[in-house]
């Protein structure tokens, strides 16, 4: 026997079942991914934040307890020490030798060869210091010797740097050397360095041998300014006795 089924009652259980349908859709839309998931997706995000940034870079003390300056302490002041520098004031700075200018080996027609630069080299305020960002350059600290002067400065103790050494040196402090160089930063036009001297065992000043200001040429210079007084002096009274 045939059962029939009213068709309000279909139509209620359609109803129902598109309603679980969209229960069922809206559950799926709504869940959350796995917590293991979301750990490894966190885990393979990495952020690489730049190295926090060192303020005291490149500082050191402005002098030392000496009163020689260092070249950042130079540098920090370095219109005015400039200006003085152009003036013609001395002063000692102490530093590191980071390298020695050596001038191109040149093969085949030497006429041909440009010429090499005049002796410098880099002083730095740390022996470890690299480049010449925080390097300053040194001039004037050797000088050729004709062959006529050679006798004169036989004996005289020499100027002689070694790469990665300390040394105080006396000089001045300027952007424009006489002999050429130049540097926006500042460089050292060298007078002398402290070092022993290898003939008394004592320590002092050596100026470079040939240098204008070496003291052996600044005593033949007032000698001959004394002898020139004296031949004007002696030409003077002559011309009274007359």
């Amino acid at each position: 026997m045939t059962r029939i089924v009213p068709r309000s009652l279909v139509a209620t259980l359609l109803s129902l079942t598109f309603v679980m349908a969209g229960c069922d859709k809206g559950e799926k839309k709504d869940k959350k991914p796995d917590e293991d998931e979301a750990s490894a997706a966190d885990q393979a995000l990495t952020v690489q934040l730049p190295p926090r940034p060192d303020f005291n870079e490149g500082k050191i003390d402005e002098k030392y307890s000496d009163n020689a300056w260092s070249i950042y302490g130079l540098r920090k002041s370095i219109d005015d020490n400039i200006k003085a520098g152009d003036a013609g004031t001395e002063v000692e700075v102490r530093g590191y030798v980071q390298e020695i200018y050596q001038a191109p080996v040149c093969e085949g027609n030497v006429a041909l060869c440009p010429p090499g630069k005049q002796p410098h080299f880099w002083l730095t305020d740390r022996p470890d210091d690299a480049g010449k960002k925080r390097a300053m350059m040194v001039v004037n600290y050797a000088f050729s010797i004709p062959e006529w002067e050679a006798a004169t400065w036989k004996d005289v103790p020499n100027v002689i740097i070694n790469k990665g050494e300390q040394y105080t040196i006396k000089g001045r402090f300027k952007r424009f050397s006489d002999s050429g160089f130049a540097d926006d930063r500042g460089l050292f036009e060298f007078i002398a360095y402290k070092a022993t001297d290898p003939k008394t065992g004592v320590e002092g000043w050596i100026y470079p041998p040939g240098a204008a200001w070496h003291p052996i040429n600044k005593a033949a210079e007032e000698e001959q300014q004394r002898k020139l007084i004296e031949a004007a002096s002696k030409a003077a009274a002559a011309n009274r006795g007359k």
